[in-house]
């Protein structure tokens, strides 16, 4: 049973007018316009494109792998969620209203930070949180809908143990003593498990469950410290309640949702992302929201209609399920689906990989129009992606290399070679194939999509239940 129901007599629609300023109505949460702004910066991640327009083929594999690990990954405790987080749990606030009415008027947003290398391609998206009462550390964290927990480096985590950075948790929380484990296919995070208060955009959840992390391998190519997760409690590796859940119940919000604007190097908003909890920006889209029932909270797990290409569909194969993920820049689509959407790409084509069995990578003409670049429907709409973000930068021979095409990666390759797959002239694009679970249609819906979508990630929509929702980014 989803542990929200009790928010379902929330009015869908709420108008409000603040000093005099005009109203703004919204779909279950208001932003006023200029009211309160409180930025937390989210900044870029390393480039997936080199400064040449080339395909940034390590960072690539290296982001792709990330994503897979993440959802192959085994959670292992040392002991069953405490009795604190069971305290926390969102059916012990029953009783509690989800939404403050004296925090209406106010827009807390977080501004997002994008790191980024040139030639302007984003990453990742991070921003800065205060953990605890009395010190009130600060730590850059990546805000992530795939994944539940809140990782920041404790003492013991030395660069040699994976942790970089030099700001370490000072451990003056609770201990609850126990620790957690995450495997993941090529990589694992293990760290402590504490109760301390956690503080985003001015707006503090005491008792907040986080791991201080003693060792790590495989995740140390971020400039964040860490990682905040937004998914649902449900799949947290800790057992604790979530950091934006736990907002809910302490009554920290004026509505039970958030939303994120992912600023674009290339367009000139790289220092504009923003994550706004318990609101939305309106100065950050245009026009209504399309709300997309979640399917199976968990993740933020969505209905995928299908895939087209020139408004034409790609076939039966792309309807499916859509993870929405701000921790993932690419778009992951099934296998089977992928081919169906390049098939109706004029020109394009799989790389041909011997390294990367169970992944495919596709490239097509860098020049190709407008309206073959994919869109994907949810919710009856249809929605683009933007060529700026589907182009990830020339297909090169480093590139088919380091996919152990050596035939491909030649650098004597002959001129027929040469000309058939054109080194310069051919792009490599942000949808990857890869069948993330084997049970279903499953696509990763990641940056390389949200960039162009203001995304609102909502508990209670107007059935009762949590939705996504996406309007045209600004």
């Amino acid at each position: 049973m989803f542990t929200f129901l009790f928010m379902t007599g929330l009015m869908a629609t709420v108008a409000l007018e603040v000093d005099g300023m005009a109203t703004v109505t919204l779909e279950g949460v208001i932003g006023v316009k200029g009211h309160d702004l409180k930025n937390i910066d989210l900044p870029l991640r390393p480039t997936l494109t080199r400064s040449t327009g080339e395909v940034n083929g390590p960072a690539l594999l290296r982001s792709l792998q990330k994503t897979l690990d993440k959802y192959h990954s085994t959670a292992i405790s040392a002991t069953s969620a405490n009795s604190v987080n069971s305290a926390n749990s969102v059916n012990s606030a029953n009783s509690a209203n989800s939404a403050n009415p004296s925090l209406q008027p106010r827009l807390v947003t977080e501004n997002l930070i994008d790191q980024v290398e040139t030639p302007d391609f984003d990453e990742d998206y991070y921003g800065p949180i205060q953990v605890g009462s009395a010190s009130e550390q600060v730590f850059t964290v990546q805000f992530d809908t795939g994944s539940s927990d809140i990782f920041i480096p404790g003492p013991q985590c030395t660069t040699q143990k994976g942790c970089p950075g030099t700001t370490k948790y000072d451990q003056a929380g609770l201990f609850q003593g126990r620790s957690t484990l995450v495997q993941y296919g090529s990589g694992y995070i293990q760290g402590d498990d504490y109760i301390d208060s956690i503080t985003v955009a001015g707006l503090t959840v005491t008792d907040q469950g986080l791991i201080s992390t003693t060792q790590t391998s495989g995740f140390n190519t971020s400039n964040s410290d860490g990682l905040l997760g937004m998914a649902f409690t449900s799949i947290a590796a800790s057992g604790f309640t979530t950091f934006f859940e736990n907002l809910i119940i302490q009554q920290k919000v004026a509505a039970p949702e958030f939303s994120f604007y992912l600023g674009r190097a290339a367009s000139g908003t790289a220092n504009q992302g923003s994550l706004c909890l318990g609101c939305r920006d309106p100065s950050k889209y245009t026009g209504s929201f399309t709300q997309v029932p979640v399917t199976e909270p968990g993740y933020w797990q969505i209905l995928l209609q299908t895939v087209t290409v020139n408004n034409t569909p790609a076939g039966p194969h792309t309807q499916g399920q859509a993870i929405i993920d701000t921790g993932t820049t690419l778009v992951l689509a099934p296998t089977a689906a992928a081919y169906a959407i390049f098939d109706l790409i004029p020109n394009a084509f799989s790389i041909p990989s011997s390294a990367y069995s169970h992944q495919t990578f596709f490239a097509y003409p860098c020049a190709t129009p407008y309206n073959y670049i994919p869109s994907i429907r949810f919710g009856g709409k249809s929605f683009d992606i933007n060529q700026l973000d589907f182009n990830l930068g020339f297909l090169t021979s480093e590139f088919t290399r380091l996919l152990g095409n050596e035939s491909l990666g030649n650098e004597s390759l002959t001129v027929n070679r040469e000309a058939e797959y054109e080194y310069g002239e051919n792009c490599v694009a942000a949808i990857v194939g890869t069948n993330v679970s084997p049970q279903e249609n499953l696509y990763v819906v990641g940056d390389a999509f949200l960039k162009n979508w203001y995304t609102t990630f909502n508990y209670v929509n107007a059935g009762g239940g949590p939705s996504v929702g996406f309007a045209e980014a600004v």
